[in-house]
């Protein structure tokens, strides 16, 4: 009983095998598998395109987000160079306002010196010069003096002899 169901059930299930084909049952069944396929077909391709699209945003986002992490550590880091460069520029000023401030000093020290040195060669010259005119300003006077003395002299000599040859 077994077998004979097993050999009905094949017969039975082998009978549409028996059957011919024709052409135009071909073609539509290539037609119904093509288009069954190429709609499987698009179905995984867009689902492959979704798929593409959601690592795309996850990716533009994780991009986006490390962007802006190393974007702020720019800008820390150039705010922190800007203070740096606040500091050494504030620094510098100052070093140079005080080289300024000695610099003024010691030239105001330079002229006082320059002054002071000039009028001590002015002196050194002055001096002497002084002395010499004073002293052929004293001569002069003495050898007018003595010319002025010589004439009264000689004319006391003058009035002695007149004054001797008178009385003899």
């Amino acid at each position: 009983m077994r077998t004979v169901i097993i050999v009905s059930l094949l017969l039975l299930l082998s009978v549409p095998g028996f059957g011919e084909l024709t052409k135009e049952d071909i073609r539509t069944i290539f037609k119904e598998e093509n288009a069954a396929s190429e709609k499987r077909m698009r179905e995984y391709i867009d689902l492959k395109v979704e798929t593409l699209n959601t690592r795309i945003d996850a990716l533009e986002k994780s991009l986006n987000a490390r962007i802006d992490g190393v974007e702020k550590s720019l800008n820390a880091r150039i705010d922190g160079l800007d203070q740096r460069i606040d500091g050494v520029e504030k620094s510098l000023s100052a070093s140079i306002n005080d080289v300024e401030k000695n610099l003024t000093g010691r030239m105001n020290d330079l002229r006082v010196i320059m002054i002071a040195l000039i009028g001590l060669i002015a002196a050194a010259i002055a001096i002497p010069q002084l002395i010499i005119a004073y002293k052929e300003k004293s001569q002069k006077e003495m050898e007018k003096r003595q010319e002025v003395l010589q004439t009264e002299i000689q004319q006391l000599r003058e009035q002695i002899e007149s004054l001797q040859n008178a009385s003899s």
